[in-house]
This record gives structure tokens, C-alpha cells and sequence, in this order.
């Protein structure tokens, strides 16, 4: 065992004997200062806690001069050249408002002055103890480096299959997992409660499975089975049901910080991510291989069988807060990288290496280099696009179909657009004919890129062929071609910087010659020249001379063409040839032609014309631009996925960052694994000519997913164990390290783990034996001596309740009602959001959308997630954090949960559908009603006491306050909703 001297930062002071053998000085202390630091100082600092272990706080201890000396985390109690600047003197004068001593008040100032005087003094002190240090055991001492200590850690040892003990009562010996959980309670003594009843059961099978109460019917056919195999064939119907993927697929958001917008100041969307939700459903409900699963999310696009899931799957990475405009971008770079870090390394590996970003982690073996490796097998991803978007267009067969109806829907919104257009169009010309006649004359309908002969760099940059040596004679001549001269190829503008605009290729020289060509169907009546030069411009076209501009251009002048140049035009191809010289100053060319002509979009968007208005002139180009979006998407394959990017497949090199800062950049480190399990250098084979990203994370998920990973498995089945049996079977499903808690049942786990791998990574396999399991099936009564001598239950000796999630809670709610609609995947949907809630958005109306109430109805997997602004109902029931891996929601009881089940306006509103639900089904019989209401609510039917205590309460209603029956009724089912019952399974 190993201890720890308490130390700070300062040293002792070379003259302590000469003031400890002062007997003035030491008299003052013992008789004016001691008392005071007895009192207030010595029992954080040196004393004893409930239970004698020694309490010693920011690591300063007072019990001696010599601790007093060495100080704590602060640094040096005692300034002994200038004592009046000594901390200990700073603290207890309450100077800095973050760091006060003692903590429950001020000392009297009276106290302060005599410690004043004492640190004048030199600080003297009583000589029996003034070398007195106590010694506090580190329970991580040496936890944090590779040793023989770290090794044997129950998670970072390599995974054994243990042999399946056998127990007395052998019932219990059918099922692995009763036998190692039976194994535990005999140990102790204990017996294990009996089993639940098949109601109970069947409702808690049907929420672990599918998020959804059963019917009052299927509780009574499994009540009436009375076959062997009655339980199993429950369990195999309900995970073969759609909705178990969209309950587990739930478990799994969670963990990967799922939701549909960046964060942050604006919020905005994270186009198509939903794509990622209905990725995780379809996986969970296929039963897709585990290891698969992971890979695919890790490096989805480098696998060389992938798949259009296996790409979408990549959108994990992208789920993290974003902020677009940052005031670091290299920092926040850095911050998305170490999002990615933690939400892998927690969310699969139970492995806290986000811990070692600055630093070296101060409880596990993992250094800061460690960390950075694994920020190099993410170091190539391209960050993400202003505004948050970053998708790609995938083409799958699997999604042709909905290719095919988006089609039918971009067409109709299409021609709806155009429609409107044509109409502004027509109300513009109609002005402008009486306005403005000899502009009416102008109008052409050429689109407004077609009147573009040749594009300057305000539009679109056009390339030209270009020598700044001079050229043979016939440069502009007819037949001379610049491709066939050798001529270079660059895009305008040419030259340098220039005050209004920036050259795209270099020029320094004097003299430029460039070329280009475009071609004509029909001749135009006028052409305007778009010229910026610098300085002398001479102009060809097809041969001929037909401008000349001398001196220099500040800015684009708009010239119209002259009679040479309309001459000069031909149609088919048209070669265009420009010598610019330049004797002083800067060089600067950029040269563009468009038709002279009015087009419609001119008539509207002109202000100068005055021929439509301000709003029209704004959804005109709204309407553009969504034309311009349109065209796009008809052009492109397949379907268009949020998804992982890399910049090519060489990234930039991964520097540990010192202190965690971008710009404090130390030594590179390359993609590696951790030392605690060998500490290899990760092998990353040559990528294939044209690969778009490096490969890296492929090989980091391929380790991941071996079979003799120590973690993935282990991970795994511990969130199984915990979304069944209530916690897992560590309860720290994200930390399997020394800051965690260790296994109650550590070869259960391993003996799970290993069976995972044996059945080839499937997770329904792994329902079934942890369901068909007598464990499972216990219930939730408890038992007087084994809740004596486990409280929490950490044998698994009854089964543990829980509340219903918020998502349950809500579907429930709607499945009660009838108008839970149980169509799958597709974009999320928005519920009715409180006014109250619209306001707190930092944007107007909070940019939340609106849904048929039919579609609002749909599972609460569909919902949208905004960061920003999320529905009452989810946040007051303890939803998942969005920002951060949620490995375990909290389950509170407040009371803004009970006022909410009172007052809020889904649960009114769901009251009154509940209600007409009723009355539609048992017209006017309000006994049949309220027994109706149980079955639909808590899933059983109610005996004769809730139904006479159910009919007073309505009829009190009606009486004593005057409700109609209507309107009692729907009370009552607001009362029905908030039963313990209802929130509670089992």
C-alpha cells in the first residue's frame, strides 16, 4: 500500500528554528493564535472526519509550521519577505471574493490582527509540533500509469469466459444468468423474492421492448396461456415488433448526443440528421451485428463494402453543439474533435480519455498522448460548412423509391414557384409598359445567366488562356488558338490585390495576353462590356480591333459594346483577345459581356423601374434561389444525408495541444492505441488512388470491434443489463475506470461479454437470455431482511421499478387516446410548442415549425430535438441531455412534474380526446366510461371501490363546482393520467 505526503507549493523557510527557539514569539502563538486556528482552521485542515480518516482540504495542512510552510493547492500559506502579502492573510481578510476562509464567517477583526502580528513575527511556532505532517492514503495512487496494478483492473484486463457456477435450487441453474446472480444471494444468505403476476410482467416486457403499454387484450391472452413456453413467445413477438427499434434506438440517441440543430447563438438545423435516427431504428430492428453497428458509425464511408446505412451512419459525428461563428475557429476546431473523442471513447468504450486533453488523467492510466492519438484518427474531417450544413448525395437502390416521390414533390413546388413568379412577372411589365415604354421595348426572355456572353468575377469566374511573354505576331488574329500556342489556363481576375476586388491569378509583369472564346445562336441588337484594367486595355474580336482604353479603371466599367465589336460578332464561336499593359502601379485585369436587354426578373427586381414592390422584389429572390436549389437536387443522385467528410486522404499532422489550447502545440503524435493494451502505433495500409479520407478511422473501428477488445463487449452488455434490470451491472456505464464504480456481478459481466461475441455480436440474442431469465421476472415486493442487508439491491434479489421516461410517458398518453400514429421514419415532426417556451429563443418565433396534428401525433422518436427549445414535457420528465453522452437520465421528483400533469395544455388537451374517446365507445354510460378509462390508462380493469370512488369524484365535480359532464369527465381524466400507476411500471 502506498502513501502520500500531503505538500503544497511553498518550502520551509531556512529561518524557522531561530523563531521556533524565539519564546516570545512562540508564547504569542501558543496563548493568541493557536486557539484561533484550532477553532477555525485545524478540522479541514489537518483534522479528523466522522469516520478518523484524515481530512486534509486543497491539500494545506495547519496542524504545523512545516505544512503551514509547504501550503496547498493554492500555492504558499506564508510570504515570509513581505508577510503582509502572505495568503493565509488574503483569505481570512475576505479580499478575494472567490476564495473566503473559514467559510461559515468572517474571524473577528480583533483575530485577523493578532494573526497579522504572529506573521510579522515570522510566524513562530510551538516546537513539539511544528514538524507535525499526518499521512492521507491516495486510493489512486498509481492508477495512473501502466503497471502490474493497472493491468489487473477488472476492465482493462483482457476478457476471460468464467466457468457458470452451480446454486442449490436448481431452477435457478437453467439460465447462466440466474446462476451468477443466485450464486450472490445464497452467499449472503438471502432468498430472492418470488415472481411478478402476467400483468405485471406482460406491461413490463412491452415498455423495456417497445416504449408502449400493451393492450388490455394481450394481457388477458397472455394471462390464458398457460403453455411452457408462454413467456418466451411474449418476448419473441414483442422484438420482432417495428417498435422495439424505436425504443432501443432511444437508449442509443442517448448516448451519442443526439439532436437536430448546432446550439449555440442561432441554433440551426442540422440538415437531414433524422436520416441518422431512422439509421439506428432500422439497425436495432434488422438485429444488425453489433460490431457492424459500430463500425459503420465510426467509419461508415472506408469500409470496402459500403452501403448507403453504412454512410449515413457517419452523421454520428456530426451531432455534436456547433457553433458557427466562433471567436477562436482553431480552438473550436479542436472542441469539435474532442467532442467526437468523448462521445467514442465514453459512449463504446466506457473509457473517460476526454479526461486527458490537457493534462495527463488524474485517475486512470491514460496520458495526454493517448488522447491525442485518438484525435488523430479523426484529425482529417473537414469542418463543418458556415450555417451547419455538410451533406452528400448517396445513391442506394433501398431509396429509390423515396427519391422518387421527393421528385413528385420538388416538381409541384416547382411549378407552384414558377407560377407565382410568371404572375410578379406580368404585374411588372404591365407597370413598366406604362411607365416606362422604352424600357418595355428592351424586354427579352433570356434567363439571367444566359444574357452572359462571357462571366467577370462578381458573377462567376471565367477562365482564359493567357502569356506574359509576348506572343508571335498573329496573337489576335482569326485562326491563332492560345490551347495550341501553350499558352497558360487561369481564372479572372488577373493581376494582384486591387481596391475593390482581389486577383484569383497572379500577373506582376508588364504586359498580359489573354484569349477566350464563347459562342452565339443568334446575334444580339446590344452587348454591355463589363471592363477593370490596369492600365492600358487593348480589346480583338474574331480578328478585329474593336476597343481601346487607356489609363486605369478603379472599379468594373460598363461600357456599351461599339459598332466594331457588334460587328465583329458572329454566330457559332466567338474568340475574344485582350493585351493589357501596365508601366506603374498595380496590374489588375477582370473583363465580363452581357446582352443588353431587359429580362422579367429585371422588371422586378430593378428598384430604380419602381415596377413591384418591396415584398414581391424579396420572395422573388427567395423564389430564385429555391429554383436554383431545386435544379440542383433534380440533377443529383440518390438521397442527401448529413455524413462524415475528410479533406483527402492525407490529414494534417495531430500535435498535443499543452494546457488543452490549439495554439500551445508540442510534439506530433500519430494514430496509436492506448498504452494500457500495448500502446501499438495503428497500421494504416495505403489507400487506393482517388480515396477521398484516409483510412484512419477504419482502423480504429476494426480495433474497436475485435473480439478480444477488453471494453466494446463489456460496454455493451452492460447498457443491456442497465435499460432491463434498472442499473448496470457497473452502474457507471460511460466510466469503466477507476473514477467508476466496479461491477457488482464483474463475472457475470465477463461471462455476458464473452457470450455476445460467441453469438456473433446480436443484441436480440442477448434480450432474450437476459428476459428469459428468472431475475427478470421477479418482482418488485420487497423482502424485510435482504433490503436490511441490501438496501440497493445490488444482488438483484427483487426487481427494481422505474417511472415511465418522458417519451413513454407522452406516447402512452396518445396511445390511450387512439391518436398515436405509428408511421415510421422520415423527417421529424413538430408538436405544439407553449408561446411561453417560443419566447425564450434567442431567435424570432424560435424557429419551430408546425405539423397536422396527425403527424404531431407520431412517437416521440420523431419529434424534433431542438437544443434550443425543447417541449416542457420532455425537459420536466428528465430527458437526455443533448449537449453531452447521456449514458443514464436522471429520474426526479419535483413538483413542477405534479403541476404539470394538472395544468399543462397537452395534458388538458389530451384529457379532452381521452374523454370524447370514451363517450364515443360508451355513449352515455358514464360507469362503462370510467371502467373503460382504467383499461386504457393503467392497462387492468377497475374494481367496484375505484369505480364508486371514481363516479363520486364526478359527480362532486358537478356538484359542488358546477362542471358539466362534459367537462367532469374530462377532470377525471386528467385525475386518471396522474395516477401512480400510470407513471410507474409494475
Amino acid at each position: 500500500m502506498r502513501y502520500l505526503w500531503v505538500i503544497g507549493l511553498g518550502v520551509a523557510g531556512a529561518s524557522a528554528l531561530g523563531q521556533e527557539s524565539n519564546s516570545e514569539g512562540v508564547e504569542f502563538f501558543r496563548t493568541e493564535v493557536k486557539p484561533i486556528l484550532e477553532q477555525n482552521c485545524f478540522k479541514c485542515h489537518g483534522g479528523t472526519d466522522e469516520k478518523g480518516h484524515p481530512k486534509v482540504k486543497s491539500g494545506l495542512q495547519l496542524l504545523s509550521r512545516k505544512g503551514l510552510m509547504k501550503g496547498g493547492a493554492h500555492g504558499a500559506a506564508i510570504n515570509e519577505s513581505e508577510p503582509a502579502k502572505s495568503l493565509l492573510l488574503e483569505v481570512i481578510s475576505y479580499q478575494n471574493e472567490d476564495l473566503q476562509m473559514p467559510p461559515r464567517g468572517k474571524l473577528a477583526e480583533e483575530e485577523i490582527a493578532k494573526i497579522t502580528k504572529w506573521l510579522e513575527m515570522g510566524a513562530p511556532w510551538t516546537p513539539e509540533d511544528a514538524e507535525l505532517m499526518v499521512e492521507v492514503h491516495d486510493p489512486l495512487a498509481g492508477v495512473t500509469e501502466v503497471n502490474e496494478k493497472t493491468k489487473a483492473h477488472w476492465s482493462y484486463k483482457p476478457m476471460e469466459r468464467p466457468p457458470v457456477p452451480q446454486v442449490a435450487d436448481a431452477a435457478w441453474n437453467a439460465n447462466p444468468v440466474d446462476a451468477f446472480l443466485r450464486a450472490k444471494i445464497d452467499e449472503k444468505g438471502l432468498q430472492p423474492v418470488g415472481e411478478a403476476s402476467k400483468p405485471a410482467l406482460l406491461r413490463r416486457l412491452s415498455y423495456d421492448l417497445t416504449g408502449l403499454p400493451p393492450s388490455l387484450e394481450d394481457i388477458k391472452a397472455f394471462e390464458a396461456d398457460t403453455s411452457p413456453d408462454a413467456w418466451s413467445k411474449q418476448v419473441d413477438r414483442l422484438l420482432a415488433s417495428p417498435q422495439y427499434g424505436e425504443k432501443w434506438a432511444r437508449h442509443w440517441l442517448d448516448l451519442v448526443r443526439y439532436a437536430e440543430s448546432n446550439g449555440f447563438e442561432r441554433d440551426n438545423e442540422k440538415p437531414f440528421v433524422w436520416r441518422y435516427r431512422d439509421y439506428v431504428i432500422r439497425s436495432f430492428n434488422q438485429d444488425k451485428p453489433y460490431d457492424r453497428f459500430v463500425m459503420e458509425q465510426i467509419a461508415g464511408d472506408e469500409l470496402p463494402d459500403k452501403t448507403a446505412d453504412s454512410q449515413i451512419a457517419t452523421g454520428m459525428l456530426k451531432l455534436m453543439a456547433w457553433d458557427d461563428e466562433p471567436a477562436d475557429r482553431k480552438q473550436h476546431f479542436f472542441d469539435v474533435m474532442d467532442d467526437n473523442v468523448r462521445t467514442v471513447t465514453e459512449g463504446f468504450l466506457a473509457m473517460t480519455a476526454g479526461c486527458a486533453r490537457c493534462h495527463d488523467h488524474k485517475g486512470d492510466p491514460i496520458p495526454q498522448s493517448d488522447y491525442t492519438k485518438f484525435v488523430s484518427f479523426f484529425r482529417g474531417i473537414e469542418p463543418m460548412g458556415k450555417g451547419g450544413k455538410q451533406t452528400q448525395f448517396i445513391e442506394s437502390p433501398e431509396f429509390e423509391q423515396e427519391r422518387d416521390a421527393r421528385m413528385v414533390e420538388l416538381k409541384a413546388e416547382e411549378d407552384k414557384i414558377r407560377k407565382w413568379m410568371s404572375g410578379v412577372e406580368a404585374d411588372a411589365r404591365a407597370n413598366v409598359e406604362r411607365t416606362r415604354p422604352e424600357v418595355a421595348q428592351k424586354v427579352n426572355n433570356l434567363a439571367s445567366m444566359d444574357r452572359w456572353l462571357v462571366t467577370d468575377a462578381r458573377l462567376r469566374p471565367t477562365s482564359w488562356f493567357y502569356s506574359v511573354t509576348k506572343p508571335a505576331d498573329d496573337w489576335s488574329a482569326v485562326g491563332f488558338r492560345a490551347e495550341q500556342a501553350n499558352w497558360q489556363q487561369g481564372v479572372a481576375p488577373f493581376g494582384t490585390a486591387s481596391a475593390n476586388a482581389q486577383a484569383r491569378t497572379v500577373w506582376t509583369g508588364s504586359d498580359i495576353w489573354l484569349q477566350t472564346s464563347f459562342g452565339l445562336e443568334s446575334i444580339p441588337k446590344a452587348v454591355m462590356i463589363h471592363l477593370f484594367h490596369d492600365e492600358d486595355a487593348t480589346i480583338y474580336l474574331n480578328g478585329q480591333l474593336v476597343l481601346q482604353r487607356e489609363h486605369h479603371s478603379i472599379d468594373y466599367d460598363r461600357i456599351e459594346a461599339p459598332e466594331a465589336f457588334m460587328r465583329a460578332l458572329q454566330t457559332g464561336r466567338n474568340v475574344l483577345s485582350v493585351h493589357v499593359k501596365q508601366t506603374a502601379g498595380g496590374q489588375f485585369f477582370d473583363m465580363g459581356l452581357e446582352v443588353d436587354a431587359v429580362t422579367p426578373a429585371d422588371l422586378v427586381l430593378r428598384r430604380d423601374l419602381r415596377a413591384a414592390s418591396r415584398q414581391d422584389r424579396m420572395n422573388y429572390r427567395k423564389g430564385m434561389a429555391r429554383l436554383d436549389e431545386i435544379a440542383a437536387l433534380k440533377k443529383a443522385p440518390g438521397i442527401e444525408a448529413l455524413v462524415i467528410t475528410e479533406g483527402g486522404p492525407v490529414p494534417p499532422p495531430t500535435l498535443i495541444h499543452l494546457r488543452g489550447s490549439a495554439h500551445a502545440e508540442g510534439d506530433e503524435v500519430r494514430p496509436g492505441f492506448p498504452k494500457i493494451w500495448g500502446g501499438q502505433d495503428a497500421v494504416i495500409p495505403p489507400v487506393p488512388e482517388g480515396a477521398k479520407s484516409s483510412g484512419r478511422r477504419l482502423e480504429l473501428a476494426k480495433w474497436m470491434t475485435r473480439a478480444d477488445n477488453p471494453r466494446t463487449a463489456r460496454v455493451m452488455v452492460n447498457r443491456m443489463w442497465q435499460h432491463h434490470f434498472g442499473r448496470g451491472l457497473s452502474p457507471t456505464p460511460n466510466d469503466f475506470g477507476y473514477l467508476g464504480t466496479a461491477p457488482t456481478h464483474p463475472e457475470l459481466l465477463d461471462w455476458l461479454a464473452t457470450e455476445f461475441v460467441a453469438k456473433g455480436w446480436s443484441m436480440k440474442a442477448m434480450h432474450r437470455l437476459m428476459l428469459n431469465s428468472k431475475a427478470y421476472r421477479m418482482s418488485i415486493a420487497s423482502e424485510p431482511k435482504a433490503a436490511a442487508a441490501d438496501p440497493g439491491n445490488d444482488l438483484f434479489w427483487r426487481f427494481n421499478p422505474r417511472r415511465l421516461t418522458a417519451e413513454e410517458l407522452r406516447d402512452s398518453i396518445l396511445a390511450s387516446t387512439g391518436e398515436l400514429n405509428l408511421e415510421m421514419a422520415g423527417p421529424s415532426v413538430y408538436i405544439p410548442m407553449p408561446e411561453e417556451v417560443l419566447a425564450t429563443s434567442s431567435t424570432k418565433g424560435g424557429k419551430w415549425g408546425t405539423s397536422t396534428p396527425d403527424q404531431a401525433a407520431r412517437r416521440s422518436v420523431y419529434v424534433k430535438i431542438k437544443r434550443s427549445l425543447q417541449s416542457p414535457l420532455f425537459t420536466d420528465f428528465d430527458g437526455a441531455d443533448t449537449d453531452n453522452s447521456c449514458p443514464s437520465r436522471f429520474t426526479t421528483t419535483v413538483p413542477t412534474q405534479a403541476l404539470a400533469m394538472m395544468n399543462s395544455e397537452f395534458i388538458h388537451t389530451e384529457a379532452k380526446a381521452l374523454a370524447g374517446r370514451l363517450k364515443r365507445e360508451h355513449p352515455d354510460d358514464l360507469q362503462a366510461q370510467v371502467k373503460r378509462a382504467f383499461e386504457l390508462v393503467v392497462c387492468r380493469s377497475a374494481d367496484e371501490s375505484e369505480v364508486a370512488l371514481s363516479l363520486a369524484f364526478i359527480n362532486k365535480l358537478k356538484s359542488e363546482n358546477q362542471l358539466d359532464v362534459d367537462l367532469a369527465l374530462q377532470r377525471f381524466c386528467v385525475a386518471v393520467f396522474s395516477f401512480n400507476e400510470f407513471f410507474y411500471i409494475d
